[in-house]
């Protein structure tokens, strides 16, 4: 039934007097559902000139102080969400609105300059004056709210009480929020503001006295403190008389300790790292005072409510004294004698922990919080955090000389702090490589604790060793005796264990373990042969003792860990795990077999759903790791049940529902790319549910209210119902902003999309053009939603869904690659944020591309004869964008979104770098996501330089005049800057080595003299010792060395020694001798070959022996292994040595050494495993084969 309007609402609604207005204020407060939506609806129907102020005059005669609050908290909420009514036509004119607002404005400031109104008034009061304020067209000092304050500052004797000082607080800080006139504000007021804090802060011991509640007056006034100081430019000449306020709110810590005391110091600190300057020791004290255990003892007496809040005080108490002394990172460096009592206070922090090991053991899954050792966890980031920051030598060995220290005491919770905080420190990565230097002493220390009577120092220590594990990078194939000792004393353990967490982190040890000798290749982890050998008796034992009987344990959560580790053990041992595939896939079908929607309404149903999760994962790796020959019996079994738990899955209301579906979809996409073009029969019944999931509609709603208690709780929460989500903001007025999202919705389309390019990228041309084209219409769409996460995985994609229309519908793939580039350039144009353009856009748009790129390389392979009767189209970049006037506009928009994109970036970049040659000031907060920026301008540029690479490679001379026009400038720049951004150097180098090689002979002479001599002092610096930090600058300068030795012979005669003394000198550098440096040597080595070759002559005028020269340079480099393209440059260039009969190769012994080359390169060529390739690329890789074959017979 509807509510129906009451006599009252609709009288008060009329009339606007105070008693009618009462009892509507009561009616919205009323226990009654249908009375309190009455009453709001008869609000919402009121016409706000009216309404309005009937409110106001509420706050200042309703009966009770809840109904003045909701009276205060109404106006706001009205003028929020009602403003509008009145902009458009709710009033006659401005002058009358002005009336109005004025009018509000006088009579809520009344219940703040009163003496008899309750602080909550007061408060409410305050936000709603200003919000009343902020709605005028035009603020002023002049103001009544500016005028009313300015007149309170300049009091000279408070005699307000607490409540009355903190609403005045409130309005000063709301004041001075203001954008356009809170600067003003300060600065016209800070004397009077600095003395009337001073009077505040110095007046609260004299409120304690009288036994008056002095926090609250106190807490505004720190507020009020930390805005009047953000609306301040570091150069103010009023700054230094707000720092005169520390000593005081140093002075009111202690007495007035609570967490949003210390909050708001922790603000101040973090805003201004001066402020305290000369009272961290005294911050210090207190946090140590504070945060000591011997509070515990309250915690009883309080309850449980009690407990939590000393606990918050707690943290806060340490939050502060780290803000303290990290905001200025280069004053704290210079001042280490108090960094390491703060990192001593923190590490004894870390070990407590509950003592309750039978309540610790009995935690059914690791991933759930345990807020028992809330006070550990703040304390172990914390620490971890001061480590980062500071990021020195000195602060890493104090926190390893207190392990080392706590390690040795006979007290377990200080051993278990140096554990947890030895892990903390290894899953940092600024810390982990200075802990790893210590690599023997952990393990010793850790495997030492591993039979201590004390279950939770035995988790602590495998879990140490996990972190351990985590951060070692072994090297060579010999597995040594320590590495064999450290995975027995790991079955050991599982062995002996009987409580449930210590087996699930040894089973968690014993994969990590394992997981380190997993092969580098992207879509394989077999390990090499030789260390396999080593290990295969071990992984026979691990998985007889360990794997297969916990399979069964009583324990859930180790049932997954079992699974996890034979998935590690079944990647790592690749076709070697056959013997082991029938007990694994019986036990996958046991599983796998049951009737999925019976099983997910158990009780134990959020268990069921991690196993499954579990099982399906090692479903996936198990058919990477055997392979389909073993696997192919299997395969649409287990791509039916995949499906089947999909549908099942598409029906559960929860989140958990939606991570199941994800990880069915994620081994979906295994099984395929192990089954490949054999998967094609079975797309018809998987494509429909995915593609349901990739379509879905996402709901998210924003909704803003506001909170009748102020902003006492502003923070932010996240609670989760059913599929959605629900994020509540509130601020420090009690604005709250409610957003609620389908987040299983986000998640099954994110998997739903990268299961579709996955798909396409296992099948390739075989895939079907109907599914094709169906595909491609919904990731194109998808391209254009709302949530991040998803356009991320539509763009990733998109390339391997159009690309495979190549094989099965030509006209089609040319037209899609059109509307998709199309697309890009217009997106690209709307200047997005530059992080979405780095890391989606532009690789989607490169990807196309190059797919134009491949079609171009086989159809230009294949136009001078055809083999196996294969018809050559024509080259699809020809037909996307037509020759002339539509291919130029396509580049120039391109082009010209590159250079937007790119242009801010590295002015910004510029502008730091001339910072940094002024005097830096110690207390500078300097930028934590410095170094975060610095790499994400580093992927910038190199996601710029590999767009516009390839549309060199595909349409040559016709980029060169719009690289000109939008690129030429700031990469320019980063080629000559000295200081520049390493990854901008490297992507410069390449970018002009691009442009010179593809876009004809104006780009070698607009260019080749300026960027030689700077690709010569990367290839060989001025120190003379290259580092692995110099491999991507050595690689993209000689390759470009090459180019222009090619492009540009009179520009590089006059370089010719120096390039060829430069080149040398690399290619002896140790770092190139490595297999990390084996890309860089290919091009060098390949650069050289091209100087020898076009410069045969010069060379051997100049006394050098070239034919020896060329004969060793062959022995050493060739053939080359890495760099894909300096390999193909290479075979190009024998091919036409040996055409040409070049006088290198007249010489036997030279001869002899091409002769072996050409050999290699034959006997290497990928045709060995061909099942991945496209047809043309088949017949591409054998025209190539015959002619190097054709080549090698020339020199028989």
């Amino acid at each position: 039934m509807p509510p129906v309007t009451t006599p009252a609402a609709q009288n008060a609604m009329a009339s606007g007097s105070a008693p009618a207005m009462t009892e509507v204020l009561k009616a919205l407060q009323s226990p009654d559902n249908n009375v309190r939506q009455a009453s709001e609806a008869a609000l919402q129907s009121s016409p706000l000139p009216q309404l309005l102020p009937a409110l106001a005059q509420s706050v200042r005669t309703a009966p009770s102080k809840e109904d003045k609050q909701l009276a205060a908290v109404l106006v706001r909420r009205c003028l929020l969400s009602r403003w509008s009514e009145l902009e458009s036509g709710g009033v006659q004119d401005a002058k009358q609105l002005d009336t109005l607002l004025q009018g509000l404005l006088e009579c809520l400031l009344q219940s703040v300059v009163s003496g008899d109104e309750e602080g909550i008034v007061k408060n409410s009061s305050v936000d709603a004056a200003a919000e009343v304020w902020r709605k005028k067209k035009t603020r002023s000092l002049e103001d009544l709210p500016c005028v009313l304050v300015g007149r309170w500052l300049a009091e000279q004797q408070p005699q307000e009480t607490p409540e009355t000082a903190a609403a005045w607080w409130r309005l000063v800080d709301r004041l001075c929020e203001d954008q356009e006139v809170g600067a003003f504000f300060v600065q016209r007021n800070a004397p009077a503001i600095i003395e009337k804090m001073r009077a505040t802060l110095q007046h609260r011991q004299h409120l304690s006295q009288t036994g008056q509640n002095a926090e609250v007056a106190v807490v505004a006034c720190l507020q009020a403190l930390v805005t009047c100081m953000s609306r301040l430019p570091s150069s103010s000449p009023v700054l230094p008389g707000f720092f005169l306020l520390a000593p005081l709110v140093v002075g009111v810590l202690m007495p007035c300790a609570s967490p949003g005391v210390f909050n708001l110091a922790q603000q101040l600190a973090e805003s201004r790292p001066k402020f305290f300057s000369d009272h961290h020791r005294h911050i210090l004290e207190i946090a140590v005072s504070v945060a000591s255990p011997g509070a515990d003892g309250k915690e009883g007496d309080n309850g449980e409510d009690g407990r939590l809040k000393n606990l918050e005080l707690k943290k806060a108490a340490l939050q502060l004294a780290v803000a303290s002394l990290i905001s200025a990172p280069k004053w704290a460096k210079k001042n280490l004698g108090l960094v390491k009592p703060l990192l001593e206070m923190l590490a004894e922090c870390c070990g407590w922990v509950s003592a309750d090991e039978e309540l610790w053991s009995m935690k059914e899954r690791e991933e759930e919080e345990e807020d028992e050792d809330d006070l550990s966890q703040e304390a172990l980031l914390l620490a971890t955090r001061v480590a980062e920051r500071l990021n020195t030598s000195a602060v890493l060995e104090k926190l390893l000389e207190i392990c080392r220290n706590f390690l040795a005491s006979d007290n377990w919770r200080r051993q278990l702090a140096a554990l947890l905080l030895l892990a903390a420190l290894l899953e940092e990565e600024h810390s982990s490589q200075g802990v790893m230097r210590h690599a023997d002493t952990v393990v010793d220390v850790c495997v030492s604790l591993l039979q201590r009577p004390q279950a939770r120092l035995r988790w602590a220590a495998l879990n140490c060793l996990c972190s351990f594990l985590q951060e070692e990078t072994r090297e060579g194939t010999v597995v040594t005796p320590k590495e064999i000792q450290l995975l027995t004393c790991f079955m050991e353990a599982l062995q002996r264990e009987t409580v449930h967490r210590c087996r699930r982190k040894a089973l968690q040890a014993i994969a990590e373990f394992f997981s380190n000798f997993a092969g580098d290749e992207e879509d394989s982890k077999e390990m090499n042969k030789e260390v396999f050998a080593q290990l295969s008796p071990y992984i026979d034992e691990v998985l007889q003792k360990a794997v297969i009987p916990l399979c069964d344990s009583p324990d859930a959560q180790t049932q997954e860990l079992a699974l996890a580790v034979a998935s590690v053990l079944a990647q790592v041992s690749g076709r070697h795990f056959t013997k082991f595939f029938s007990f694994f896939m019986g036990a996958v079908r046991n599983q796998l077999s049951m009737d999925f929607a019976q099983a997910l309404q158990q009780d134990k149903k959020r268990h069921m759903m991690c196993f499954l999760e579990t099982v399906v994962e090692f479903a996936g790796a198990l058919a990477a790791a055997v392979g389909m020959e073993v696997f192919a019996p299997e395969a649409p079994w287990l791509l039916e049940r995949l499906v089947e738990l999909q549908r099942v899955c598409s029906m559960e209301a929860t989140t958990a529902g939606a991570s199941l579906q994800s990880t069915a979809m994620e081994a979906i996409g295994e099984v395929v790319r192990v089954m490949r073009a054999q998967s094609v029969p079975y797309l018809s019944s998987i494509s429909p549910i995915v593609i349901a999931r990739a379509r879905q509609h996402v709901d998210c709603s924003y909704q803003e209210a506001i909170s009748a208690t102020g902003g006492e709780d502003a923070g932010a929460t996240v609670s989760e119902e059913g599929r959605i989500s629900t994020v509540n903001i509130t601020d420090k007025s009690g604005m709250q902003t409610l957003i609620s999202i389908n987040t299983a919705a986000v998640e099954e389309k994110v998997a739903a999309l990268h299961l579709l390019g996955n798909l396409a990228e296992s099948v390739g041309p075989n895939l079907p053009a109907a599914l094709g084209l169906e595909w491609t219409s919904v990731v194109l769409a998808e391209c254009k939603a709302q949530f991040t996460m998803i356009r991320k995985e539509a763009y990733g994609a998109l390339p391997s869904i159009i690309g495979s229309l190549t094989g099965s519908d030509f006209q089609q793939f040319v037209l899609c690659t059109r509307d998709a580039l199309v697309m890009c350039c217009e997106v690209l144009d709307e200047s997005p944020n530059p992080r979405h353009v780095t890391s989606f856009l532009l690789p989607c748009t490169t990807r196309l591309v190059e797919n134009l790129l491949q079609d171009q390389k086989r159809k230009k392979a294949l136009s001078s004869q055809t083999i196996n009767q294969v018809v050559v189209q024509p080259v699809a970049a020809s037909l996307v964008f037509q020759e002339g006037e539509e291919r130029s506009e396509f580049l120039g928009k391109l082009f010209a979104g590159l250079g937007k994109f790119i242009l801010p970036i590295a002015g910004k970049e510029f502008e730091s770098l001339a910072k940094k040659e002024v005097e830096e000031d110690e207390w500078e907060n300097v930028d934590e996501d410095e170094e975060e920026e610095q790499e994400a301008a580093s992927e910038a540029y190199d996601a710029a330089m590999q767009c516009a690479g390839v549309l060199f490679k595909v349409y040559g001379a016709e980029c060169l005049r719009h690289f000109h026009a939008h690129l030429k400038t700031p990469f320019g720049a980063l080629l000559a800057h000295e200081q520049a951004n390493p990854g901008g150097k490297v992507a410069a180098l390449c970018i002009f080595a691009d442009v010179i090689n593809f876009c004809g002979e104006e780009a070698g002479e607009m260019y080749s003299s300026i960027y030689l001599p700077a690709a010569l002092l990367a290839v060989c610096p001025p120190e003379d010792v290259l580092t692995e930090d110099d491999l991507f600058a050595v690689s993209g300068a000689a390759y470009g060395i090459g180019v222009v030795a090619v492009r540009n012979r009179t520009c590089f005669l006059s370089r010719l020694a120096g390039a060829q003394e430069a080149l040398s000198r690399a290619l002896k550098s140790p770092v190139l001798q490595t297999e990390e440096g084996r890309a860089a040597a290919d091009c060098a080595a390949c650069a050289l070959l091209k100087v020898l070759v076009f410069y045969t002559q010069e060379i051997q005028g100049a006394g050098a022996d070239t034919p020896s020269i060329f004969t060793e340079l062959l022995l050493t480099w060739f053939p080359l292994r890495e760099d894909k393209q300096e390999i193909e440059a290479s075979a190009d260039l024998f091919v036409d040595l040996v055409t040409a009969n070049h006088s290198l190769v007249q010489v036997p012994a030279a001869k002899e050494q091409v002769k072996r080359v050409l050999t290699a390169m034959v006997t290497e060529s990928p045709l060995k495993d061909s099942e991945p390739f496209y047809q043309l690329d088949k017949d591409v890789a054998l025209q190539e084969q015959m002619r190097l074959r054709r080549v090698l017979e020339l020199l028989s």
